[in-house]
């Protein structure tokens, strides 16, 4: 067993996780958008998926998983996440979709220390698409790598049924802290003005 897998199997034991009945037997057709760059995630027979990787911006992972046993699988999901951006974190929003209505059963942040998980069950499907979204707040901020503390490591678990192939995007977010959202949204109303003032035509002048 690899360290990461080994991981993921301990965080699983230490919050009080069943490692679910159905094994996972592959994720395929991997791929990521925005601004998040991922590697291909780990899988093991337990039921666990570890993905790994940085983030500068609102970014999205997505790919097929399949499973052994149509039968209510449980996987357990666990991100580890470097922050690449020019802002410390204080928030992470992440929002889970699958093609078949499914439950989160349980969310944690294990680093930095502090983070607590809310949740938000998945709704009616919009377009055969089912939503839910887990709230990751700090906590002890997630510092701009490579800093002590540049590192969110968050995991959750999805229950499912009906078949053995199944779509999963995660949308992920960071939250600055509010001094630097404030600090950020005066430097864009900034260069805005400057960009306003430099096209803004002068007065005619006046006939002699």
């Amino acid at each position: 067993m690899n360290i990461k897998s080994f991981s993921l199997v301990v965080a699983a034991n230490l919050l009080g996780w069943s490692l679910g009945n159905a094994s996972v037997t592959g994720v395929t057709d991997w791929n990521y958008s925005g601004e998040i760059y991922c590697y291909s995630p780990l899988w093991d027979s337990t039921g666990n998926i570890g993905i790994d990787g940085y983030q500068s911006g609102p970014g999205q992972m997505e790919g097929t998983i399949t499973t052994s046993d149509p039968v209510d699988p449980t996987l357990t999901i666990a991100n580890t996440i470097d922050n690449d951006s020019a802002f410390a974190w204080t928030g992470y929003i992440v929002n889970v979709s699958m093609n078949t209505g499914f439950t989160i059963l349980s969310a944690a942040a294990t680093a930095p220390p502090g983070w607590t998980a809310n949740i938000t069950q998945p709704g009616a499907p919009v377009g055969g698409i089912y939503t839910g979204t887990i709230d990751y707040l700090g906590g002890t901020p997630v510092a701009i790598a490579p800093a002590v503390n540049s590192e969110l490591d968050f995991t959750y678990q999805v229950s499912f049924s009906g078949a053995t192939s199944y779509n999963l995007t995660e949308s992920v977010t960071p939250v600055p802290e509010p001094g630097t959202f404030g600090l950020l949204t005066l430097g864009v109303l900034l260069l805005s003005g400057r960009a306003m003032a430099r096209h803004r035509p002068g007065k005619p002048r006046a006939e002699a």
